[in-house]
């Protein structure tokens, strides 16, 4: 058979570019078939759309493209009814009671119900419509937080389901959780937790045209693919191979929205089978997180076989599978959300069902709220933390558990708040944190406990050393206790030179308003104190290198002198000028004054900024103290 296969393929890769990109009138052809090794999906998963496989028998649906290229193969397909061509559901309108769980809603019935759940708790949800799908129907997201108007450092998470049209169990499933979590959250001490913790963002529905492809009005006639006739599980950007469908619309859409959120949990809802899938779908390599991901998984089974212990044993005892060990598909978003943007997706098929019967949805519910709830709380475990600068701005950072992750399992920052999560099994690990442009931090025997989260924040750079003087109108009697990187003064002053009037010292003076003729002051000179006047009041910001009192003694001569002070700290006038105290006779600020010997100072303190006016009996060097006192 792989044999066949490796000569048939050319021709049915040259049928299929042949025909038409767009099916505006299509035909959805469902059916079985039985291959006689697994082997052969790899192949067939590029020509139709595999659904369910069980032991040797494979469920598979096709449009008109795909299902001529099939049958260019050696099987013997039997065709089935269409899922959306069942039993006629009940379905409910705009105006009816939209917590009739036992019915389906129209298509504007939806619309109305989700910006329903914004209008009656404001404070908790707004509605989003991320696009508009090619017959012109809403994409609807409910985004649920506790501040829901503003984006914080938390986790986001998302739910989807729906992307094929006529699993429609996931579809109700999560307009329920939508208005379970926003009814309860005023009683509720586990739900208050979530959504005070998280982002929460639900999209019941991810391919309107597809159940609804019958009419706004019903949900019989719902199709697998989208309006085009493809299916978008198969459309999305794919690391392990060649999607096997187009990108559509609705997949530019999604991904759009993806680039601008940061998703860390994720979770698609299907039908047609009772399992739940863990990546990865395209390839049989393990994902470094399996273990992590399996007991994800079995969580969330054994959560719902609380309720009903016969739930999810189908296909297998455990309830879950890995994707590619079930079948390979290329194209899903489960990949493309774990690999392309370091989430963690899984595909939770609901029930093997396509159109749930109306009368079975609440039963699905019942087996599933709680599995739900505690998928997102893994949202509030593990390692989590920000990465952030100096000045408290997020950066946009790498977290590597070292001797485990590679380059598509790393956490990654939020670029907008600087937060982040790696979620990981109980045990203690060693962390790096990169970010581009500074060496990396590592973090040794980080503890990762059960059902708990470890806080771990990172800050880059160092403050570079700083003086802010503060200037007022007039005159002012300043000093620098930094030497600024560029020592030219009107490189210092231009982000207040609009407000200068004249800068002078003992010998020099530097007037903007005049000509450069007359501006002796070319470059600062730190050993001087200055007068500075201005037009208004405003403070001056400066960085530079820190000036060492010790080592920068300061040449006084007999008389006076117009000096600067070094100290970063407030000192007594005593302690500041003790290395002159044999030859000081009056220091000056303004109106205040210090005499030796005088016990009536008005000036009894120096302080960081100012220029003071010091007399001396002769030539003699200042020292300043070492170090804040």
């Amino acid at each position: 058979m792989k044999d066949t296969m490796k000569h048939i393929l050319p021709l049915i890769l040259l049928i299929l570019i042949s025909l038409p990109v767009l099916a505006k009138d299509w035909t959805e052809y469902y059916f079985q078939f039985e291959i006689q090794d697994k082997s052969e999906l790899e192949f067939l998963t590029d020509i139709i759309s595999i659904a369910k496989v069980q032991g040797n028998v494979v469920w598979a649906f096709a449009n008109d493209e795909e299902w001529q290229a099939f049958q260019q193969l050696n099987y013997h397909p039997q065709l089935l009814q269409k899922p959306g061509y069942g039993i006629e559901q009940p379905m409910r309108d705009v105006g009816d009671s939209f917590r009739d769980w036992y019915t389906y809603p129209t298509y504007d019935a939806y619309v109305a119900q989700m910006y329903a759940f914004a209008s009656n708790y404001p404070n908790l949800c707004q509605i989003y419509d991320i696009g508009t799908t090619i017959n012109g129907r809403k994409i609807l997201f409910a985004k649920i937080s506790d501040n829901v108007s503003l984006h914080e450092a938390e986790p986001e998470v998302q739910y989807s389901a729906a992307i094929h049209g006529d699993e429609t169990c996931g579809y109700m499933t999560m307009l329920h959780l939508i208005d379970y979590l926003l009814s309860n959250y005023s009683t509720n001490p586990r739900i208050q937790n979530l959504i005070n913790n998280l982002e929460i963002w639900i999209n019941p529905l991810a391919n309107p045209d597809g159940t609804y492809y019958g009419g706004n009005n019903s949900v019989s006639g719902a199709r697998r693919y989208n309006a085009n006739g493809y299916d978008l599980n198969r459309s999305f950007p794919d690391h392990w191979g060649t999607p096997s469908a187009p990108t559509q619309p609705e997949t530019t859409i999604f991904t759009n929205f993806a680039n601008t959120h940061h998703f860390v949990l994720s979770a698609n809802f299907h039908g047609g089978a009772e399992v739940v899938n863990y990546p990865w779908d395209g390839t049989y390599t393990p994902h470094i997180d399996e273990n992590w991901f399996i007991d994800l998984s079995a969580d969330y089974v054994n959560t719902a076989r609380q309720v009903y212990s016969g739930y999810m044993t189908s296909l297998y005892s455990t309830g879950y599978t890995n994707g590619a060990d079930w079948y390979v598909i290329h194209g899903g978003r489960q990949d493309y959300f774990t690999y392309f943007h370091h989430c963690r997706e899984v595909t939770i098929e609901l029930t093997n069902t396509y159109i749930t019967p109306a009368a079975q949805l609440e039963n699905y519910w019942n087996y599933n709220y709680n599995s739900l709830l505690g998928y997102l709380e893994n949202a509030l475990y593990g390692l989590q933390g920000t990465v952030k600068d100096v000045y408290g701005n997020p950066l946009t950072a790498t977290i590597t558990v070292l001797g485990l992750d590679t380059v598509y399992s790393t956490a990654i920052t939020d670029p907008a708040c600087g937060d982040y999560i790696r979620m990981l099994l109980p045990g203690t690990y060693n962390v790096q944190i990169s970010v581009n442009g500074y060496e990396p931090q590592t973090f040794n025997n980080i503890v990762i406990t059960e059902g708990q989260k470890t806080t771990l924040n990172a800050v880059f750079g160092v403050i570079p050393p700083s003086q802010t003087l503060q200037l007022n109108a007039g005159w002012n009697l300043i000093s620098f206790n930094i030497q600024p990187n560029n020592l030219n003064i009107e490189s210092i002053l231009s982000p207040v030179m609009g407000n200068v009037i004249q800068i002078k010292n003992l010998k020099e003076s530097f007037h903007p308003g005049m000509d450069s003729y007359y501006n002796t002051i070319t470059n600062l000179d730190i050993t001087c104190g200055y007068w500075i006047k201005m037009n208004s009041s405003t403070s001056l910001y400066l960085e530079g290198t820190p000036i060492d009192p010790p080592t920068h003694s300061i040449n006084l001569k007999t008389g006076w002198n117009l000096v600067p002070y070094y100290p970063e700290n407030i000192l007594s006038v005593i302690s500041a000028l003790q290395s002159i105290t044999s030859y000081l006779q009056e220091v000056k600020y303004f109106n205040q004054v210090y005499i030796s010997e005088s016990s009536n100072n008005s000036l009894t303190q120096m302080e960081p900024g100012k220029g003071y006016w010091i007399r001396v009996l002769q030539d003699c060097n200042l020292i300043y103290p070492a170090a804040k006192n």
